[in-house]
């Protein structure tokens, strides 16, 4: 059947020609709420394991040791790395929300296998089953939400996903400490089905990607979303800009080797694991365990841990302001030096033993979530999303999300070994190390992208490279060695 329908802007009206018409779109809000919500199921997936390791080794049957503990929080990153990898290839060919839905199933069926888990070896199993769709999370939700927001208003949104990820890790923190008089560590890992099953019964509100519908020849369909959604020449801009990139995405994922792309690559590996080395994660996972092993109380150490993650949510509100206004490079450098600052103050208070202050422990690792959440934690993503040249932004995606993945694995899965081979203290002073590799880094390396264009940025690298090919040339010509 067909059907006209009228724009916005007084154009003439377009036809439709599908079995069902296009339905009229849900506000925006409801778009964005559960399309992000996806992050907060990552969020609680990797925060919920903190408060509940402790009690999984009291549990007979699940014997406690440094590779068992690294393997069971680890194992959200192991499995990420694949899901990762793999959720943007299933979003490209079948759309992004019947890849929503995969993630919210994962999600369900992962959560009531921890709950039910046996043994270590099931327990294990079932996390890095769940982790397939915190990785499919963590690369599709900023895709979806970035696809579906209008221009003005892409850098909040995508800040959105970051905000959900940090809520999430505060509600498996309060999950901790509500369940911790009865210890059901079960309870705990199962509840994270809970939001799965509201993200589900979201899906039936959420539209398709318009830049989905455009590369699939869906067009009618792309354009009838973009005019509810947004003002009518805001919608027909946005359609115009779609077609011309869709005519454009076939080309080049080879040019992922190309030497003058190479240093936006050598940023989009080197950005992802520096931020796992700044040492956030061990708080992040381990806050819980190291207050234990500095002689608090559970159920006081879960509560210090619900204060770092309430301040790290507050942090992210305030750095999302920040980006446009500071720059990302200064983010960056001022983010470095504060954590290097803060990862030598918990080290210090670790090594005072019995006469360590659990207040002055608590102040380092605030201080410390909030130097992340003002700068790296959302800078890092921000960074990634701007510095690829359009023809191979998936692609490159795609790998700094994998790289980011396998170095959350390698530092949760390492940490707990590190810690009892060296001790805390060294430990720490390991993550020191590499918050100054990180200042370093960005230091050299990283150049500022505020206020340019995508375009603007993408003709600065072949700027770049025409220099340095120039110098080249003239250097050779002179006799001199390259």
């Amino acid at each position: 059947m067909s059907k006209q329908v009228s724009t916005a802007d007084g154009a003439a009206p377009r036809i439709y020609h599908s079995a069902v018409p296009p339905l009229r779109p849900p506000r925006p809000a409801v778009i964005y709420f559960f399309g992000a919500l996806g992050g907060i199921l990552f969020g609680y997936e990797t925060g919920v394991i903190a408060g509940a390791l402790s009690f999984i080794e009291k549990t007979p049957g699940f014997e406690p040791s440094a590779v068992t503990t690294g393997m069971l929080v680890g194992g959200i990153a192991a499995g990420a790395v694949f899901g990762a990898l793999t959720a943007g290839h299933l979003a490209d060919r079948f759309g992004r929300r019947p890849v929503l839905l995969l993630i919210g199933l994962i999600y369900v069926v992962g959560s009531l296998a921890c709950a039910v888990a046996p043994d270590n070896a099931w327990l294990v199993a079932a996390r890095v089953f769940l982790g397939l769709a915190v990785g499919g999370s963590s690369s599709l939700v900023p895709v979806y939400l970035a696809e579906m927001a209008p221009a003005r208003t892409r850098g909040r949104l995508t800040g959105l996903n970051q905000l959900m990820i940090v809520t999430g890790l505060l509600l498996g923190y309060l999950t901790n400490l509500a369940l911790s008089g009865s210890g059901d560590w079960r309870l705990m890992l199962g509840s994270g089905a809970i939001p799965a099953v509201v993200l589900i019964a979201g899906l039936k509100l959420l539209p398709e990607s318009p830049r989905w519908l455009v590369l699939n020849g869906r067009e009618d369909e792309a354009r009838a979303l973009l005019d509810g959604t947004r003002p009518a020449e805001e919608a027909r801009r946005d359609f115009e800009a779609m077609k011309e990139v869709s005519v454009q995405q076939s080309a080049g994922h080879h040019e992922l080797l190309a030497r003058w792309v190479r240093p936006a690559i050598v940023i989009g590996i080197g950005i992802p694991i520096l931020t796992q080395y700044t040492g956030l994660n061990i708080v992040t996972y381990y806050a819980p365990n190291i207050f234990e092993s500095l002689g608090l109380a559970h159920d006081n150490a879960l509560i210090y841990t619900i204060a770092l993650g309430m301040v790290k949510v507050v942090s992210v509100l305030v750095g999302l302001q920040l980006i446009d206004r500071v720059g990302r490079r200064r983010l960056l450098l001022a983010g470095s030096a504060a954590m290097t600052l803060c990862m030598t103050w918990m080290a210090y208070e670790a090594s005072r033993g019995d006469g360590m202050n659990p207040g002055a422990m608590l102040a380092a690792m605030s201080v410390m979530f909030v130097s992340y959440s003002l700068t790296w934690g959302p800078v890092n993503w921000v960074v990634l999303g701007e510095i690829f040249p359009l023809r191979i932004r998936g692609a490159a995606m795609g790998m700094a999300c994998m790289v980011s993945w396998l170095a959350t694995l390698s530092i949760t899965f390492g940490f707990p070994i590190m810690r009892d081979a060296w001790g805390l203290v060294a430990t720490m002073l390991f993550f020191v190390g590499g918050n100054i590799i990180g200042f370093l880094f960005c230091a050299l390396r990283v150049h500022e992208t505020r206020g340019r264009t995508l375009e603007e940025i993408e003709a600065e690298l072949h700027a770049r490279y025409d220099r340095k090919r120039g110098t080249d040339s003239t250097t050779i010509e002179n006799g001199s060695t390259v």
